[in-house]
């Protein structure tokens, strides 16, 4: 699944990527013809600092920022646009760097500099590049651009912010369809059961951790809880085609049959919801975010809370030390986890010591 990106505005620091950018003929042999032989524009450096002085913070008459991975930080590409008076457009361009191409950022980006432009006073974006180029014409495409014609060999495409909201429209049906599937989780049983002795279904531990996300706003202020939230109730959506199976006896193959039968699905549905879930689950992999962190803390939180509340004899004769110890590691980046870690084991040492 594709990485999560953001946009970033450069600092006169950062130039050395639009340098890179420029002087790299894979990444600009679209532009042979204008600059022949292999499209690198000469004087890269005086080109940087020239756009720098008249493009950044010249918004919205002109927009230009980098394209930024946010699992590592880096820059896998540009983006930008700038008003055309006489068509009363914005003219636009997107430009990934050769090494980054074909993990799915040419769309992402796109879409993000879409929303941004709308956003922002933009009214219509439009783009035109040679009929050759199908996969620029099919990117272009799928985030909602419309053609307008075709001249000397070239295809126009036009995007407003309504053709951009039909793009993620959803039909009922296909609404339905998912409603389905993730229906499947109220039927899969996972290895804990409730207090009451029941097994619980993966739903009812997605839905907790929900819950617990909402709670511990507060204690995270500078957390984006709804998108913490939003990790917690898809986290499982791959136990959908797999079941359940206890971390303990999950094995590698496990994980990668779960991970390309979910990934199939999530590439299958409407465009807008499939690139968010695509971005959740890249920053959920990564685990390089606060919010990614806290989301997996959670997961594995309410798995103790849940032995703790079930009746001791449903326990695994490993889980009286697994219990214990389990997700101490994964808490340990924040300290009111910490403090919440250190209450669940006291819980679960008097439980076993009680026997009940």
């Amino acid at each position: 699944m594709a990485d999560h990106l953001e946009l970033y505005i450069p600092k006169p620091e950062d130039g050395w990527f639009y340098v890179k950018m420029l002087s790299d003929p894979a990444t600009m042999a679209y532009n042979a013809p204008w600059f022949p032989p292999d499209g690198c524009i000469p004087e890269a450096e005086e080109e940087w600092k020239r756009l720098s002085s008249e493009w950044i913070g010249a918004e919205p008459e002109r927009f230009y920022a980098y394209l930024r991975r946010t699992s590592d930080g880096t820059f896998v590409g540009d983006v930008c646009f700038h008003y055309t008076p006489e068509r009363d457009w914005w003219d636009m361009g997107v430009v990934i760097f050769a090494p980054e191409r074909g993990k799915g950022y040419g769309k992402q980006g796109l879409r993000l500099m879409a929303e941004h432009a709308f956003s922002h006073g933009v009214t219509r974006l439009h783009n035109e590049f040679e009929t050759t180029r199908d996969a620029a014409y099919r990117m272009h495409r799928a985030v909602g651009f419309r053609e307008i014609g075709r001249r000397e060999g070239c295809a126009e495409l036009l995007l407003t912010k309504e053709d951009l909201r039909k793009g993620e429209q959803m039909e009922p049906r296909t609404f339905l369809d998912i409603l389905h599937v993730a229906e499947r989780l109220k039927d899969t049983p996972r290895h804990c059961t409730t207090s009451k002795g029941r097994r619980e279904s993966v739903a009812e531990h997605s839905w907790r951790i929900s819950l617990m996300a909402m709670l511990l706003k507060s204690e995270f202020p500078d957390l984006d809880i709804d998108r913490v939230t939003k990790m917690c109730l898809i986290h499982d959506l791959g136990e959908c085609f797999t079941g359940d199976i206890p971390t303990f006896l999950k094995t590698a193959e496990n994980e990668q049959t779960e991970e390309e039968l979910l990934d199939a699905w999530v590439k299958s549905l409407p465009k807008a919801v499939s690139y968010e879930m695509q971005a959740l689950y890249a920053e959920m992999n990564a685990l390089e975010t606060p919010e990614a962190k806290l989301y997996k803390s959670l997961d594995k939180l309410e798995a103790v809370i849940q032995h703790n509340e079930s009746p001791i004899e449903t326990w695994e004769p490993n889980e009286y030390e697994l219990n214990k110890t389990y997700a101490f590691d994964i808490v340990a980046f924040s300290e009111w986890l910490t403090r919440l870690r250190k209450e669940i084991y006291n819980d679960t040492v008097e439980k076993i010591a009680s026997g009940k």
